[in-house]
């Protein structure tokens, strides 16, 4: 027997998106059923979170909580992490909290979408970000929203010295995690509050966890939207080997990058070749060419440099520290386009030790001009998609931006009083030249699982967009996306505030036309 259910509105995917949709919705007077395959924990005063999910140190390399999926980045097939469990990616990644820079939310206008400006969307960054230190920060940042932010200046020797290069290197000091399009170094800032991550299925959802008009049904797998025409009429799901169909007036996708766009192919929505290779008929299958399409990341390279004799009595290892630093490679062009960061072995071994002592350094690309996709083979749901950045080529631009941040850097570390810190580079080899780090370079590829796009917004007239600006997908009157997928462009920062905002601002708009 199958079991029914309804509902006003059914959010897939109880990640950063889902929360925040869940708790606006519910809190507007609307029945709504949050769905995820992975479980949940409950509410923070009972303190059944798993220290790897609440810890600042874990950063989600040894996750358990993972969809198990793999992905194409130069020349190896390689894990990419994706949270299963409430509070999604977020809770997995690791706990840096930044914008991207103004100028790549304007550029969004040219997708012609209207309403996601930067100062359009500031509002929604602000009703999410309560920065505790604003001191030096950017004035758009956020001091009265729902997620805790907090800027850790470590206090080491290191660090000044750190910062009296950049100075002499002509970097001066900036809000490196703020909306600012500037050249210089910086702090991190982070979800952190005591030592605890920020996890939006607390931060959002305990306040909505006793409400009658909420259900919560985690370890649940979709199968597929039906719809008919232009209307959905629900879901196909399980959970404990019991089939469910739940019937709602809306259904949002919150699946992320991967889930979303792979449960529309499943569900017979997506690009045509796709569609019939999976064997769906013309009748039972709704042809839109983008979804899918358009996949993008911030791609890097982590290293590390050896630590001097003079450190080796210094530096108190054990205490960890960040500092980062926006770099151009074109000073014509509007912000940076790499990140330089440069950080103690505890805080790149999630939270351990590590063989030796080393300052690891994480090359960032920002702005990659690579883009991929994502699509299925199969409509068993356990199958694996197929993922592909395209990224990685020797001769692609995005690899000779890297090379020539990792020469930079090395350039950089050998500058007074820094270099009394730093011996030479530790990995890759210091005797490399130029062909043999391009090589390195490409073996060593690293994601930073910021992906977004296969989804994206744009106008009716784009072929390529999948929804519409309030994120109402192409042909259909009440399918949504409100996660990264939607997003056209990357912007230049890690993507968790991003997706923050605009999970606030279309659920406000749903709400709107809801009432």
């Amino acid at each position: 027997m199958v079991l029914k259910l309804s509902s006003d509105i059914v959010i897939v995917g109880a990640g950063t998106s889902g929360c925040v949709a869940a708790t606006r919705l519910v809190n507007a007077g609307l029945q709504v059923i949050l769905i995820d395959a992975g479980p949940d924990f409950g509410h923070s005063d009972q303190n059944n979170w798993p220290g790897e999910i609440t810890s600042e140190k874990f950063i989600g390399e040894d996750t358990s909580f993972d969809w198990g999926y793999t992905a194409q980045l130069g020349l190896k097939e390689k894990r990419y992490l994706r949270g299963k469990v409430f509070g999604g990616s977020s809770a997995i990644n690791a706990s840096g909290i930044n914008w991207g820079l103004k100028n790549d939310y304007d550029r969004w206008d040219e997708y012609g979408l209207e309403g996601w400006s930067f100062n359009e969307l500031l509002p929604y960054f602000q009703k999410v970000e309560k920065l505790y230190d604003f001191e030096n920060a950017d004035n758009e940042r956020g001091t009265n929203g729902q997620i805790k932010v907090t800027r850790q200046i470590p206090d080491q020797e290191y660090f000044k010295d750190f910062e009296k290069s950049c100075e002499s290197y002509g970097l001066r000091y900036i809000d490196a995690s703020g909306p600012k399009s500037a050249e210089g170094y910086g702090y991190v800032t982070r979800n952190v509050i005591d030592g605890i991550r920020q996890n939006p299925a607390q931060s959002y959802l305990d306040e909505i966890r006793s409400k009658k008009n909420f259900t919560i049904l985690d370890m649940s797998e979709v199968l597929k939207i039906n719809w008919d025409g232009s209307f959905t009429t629900g879901l196909e799901i399980i959970r404990n080997g019991e089939l469910i169909n739940i019937n709602s007036k809306h259904i949002i996708l919150c699946a992320g990058t991967v889930g979303s766009p792979i449960l529309l192919q499943r569900s017979g929505i997506g690009p045509r070749d796709i569609l019939e290779k999976l064997g769906f008929e013309a009748n039972n299958s709704k042809v839109i060419n983008g979804v899918g399409e358009n996949l993008q990341d911030h791609f890097g390279i982590r290293y590390s440099f050896a630590a001097s004799s003079y450190a080796l009595k210094n530096i108190e290892w054990d205490k960890g520290g960040s500092i980062r630093i926006r770099l151009k490679q074109n000073q014509k062009d509007i912000g940076h386009n790499l990140t330089f960061s440069s950080a103690l072995s505890p805080f790149a071994s999630n939270g351990g030790t590590t063989d030796a002592a080393l300052f690891h350094s994480i090359l960032w690309l920002v702005q990659p001009k690579s883009i991929g996709n994502i699509f299925i083979n199969s409509l068993d749901k356990s199958a694996k998609p197929t993922i592909n950045f395209n990224f990685g080529n020797s001769h692609d631009k995005d690899i000779k931006s890297l090379l020539y941040g990792l020469e930079w850097s090395r350039e950089f570390v050998q500058t007074n009083p820094l270099n009394k810190w730093i011996s030479n580079i530790y990995n890759p080899s210091n005797d490399f030249n130029a062909d043999e780090f391009m090589n390195w370079i490409q073996s060593n590829l690293s994601f930073y699982y910021h992906m977004v796009g296969t989804c994206r917004m744009g106008t009716q007239n784009d072929p390529q967009s999948v929804v519409s600006e309030k994120g109402l997908v192409n042909g259909f009157d009440n399918l949504h996306v409100f996660d990264a997928s939607v997003i056209p462009k990357i912007p230049r920062g890690m993507l968790n505030l991003t997706v923050f905002a605009i999970a606030e601002k279309m659920s406000d708009m749903l709400i709107q036309s809801i009432q």
